[in-house]
């Protein structure tokens, strides 16, 4: 599913198509984002398995996408998007998302054994834009405070890769988090 889920994101970020231009563009949403996705995930497995949106879990608590698979042997996914160049999110909470949302409200139920964590930094470039005509900064670069220090979306992937791990160690019963990340916001 992972490599699926990859795969997917990596025709975003490269299509010819270009379908990424509006998260580029700083207009799409998270909903934006859950929605292409699922969309693509039910073109390419839906024999395999079933995309639902925003499927309730356990008291009100809904992934953003939830996966079923076709054989109930293989259980559930939940995948959890978060825009991490998002206003909203401050980088503290990108990373204890992980465990407060992922891991302890979703991941409850009977067959659920698998989260995957997605971020993507879809409208600020690795370093800031500056206008060559007026000087002016066009695009930010992405930045976020996580423990009172500055990261950029790569020192963001690693911190929650290792907040991911250590929630993983302390779940049992073969569940996994893991953290999948894209970078569209340069081509």
């Amino acid at each position: 599913m992972k490599r699926q889920i990859v795969a997917l994101l990596e025709k975003l970020h490269h299509s010819d198509d270009d379908e990424s231009f509006v998260f580029r563009d700083d207009r799409a949403t998270e909903d934006d984002l859950r929605n292409w996705l699922s969309a693509r995930m039910r073109e390419i497995g839906s024999s395999h398995y079933e995309v639902i949106r925003e499927q309730e879990v356990a008291v009100e608590n809904r992934p953003d996408l939830r996966v079923h698979s076709r054989n109930p042997e293989f259980g559930l996914i939940s995948v959890e998007i978060k825009l991490a160049d998002a206003d909203h999110w401050n980088g503290n909470t990108l990373v204890n998302k992980i465990e407060t949302q992922l891991a302890n409200q979703y991941m409850h139920e009977n067959g659920s054994h698998t989260g995957f964590y997605l971020l993507a930094n879809a409208a600020k470039p690795l370093k800031k834009e500056i206008d060559s005509k007026t000087g002016k900064v066009k695009r930010r670069a992405f930045a976020k405070k996580v423990a009172g220090k500055n990261v950029n979306f790569a020192g963001l992937l690693t911190l929650c890769d290792a907040r991911a791990a250590a929630v993983t160690a302390g779940l049992g019963g073969n569940k996994l988090i893991d953290v999948i990340a894209v970078d569209l916001s340069e081509r």
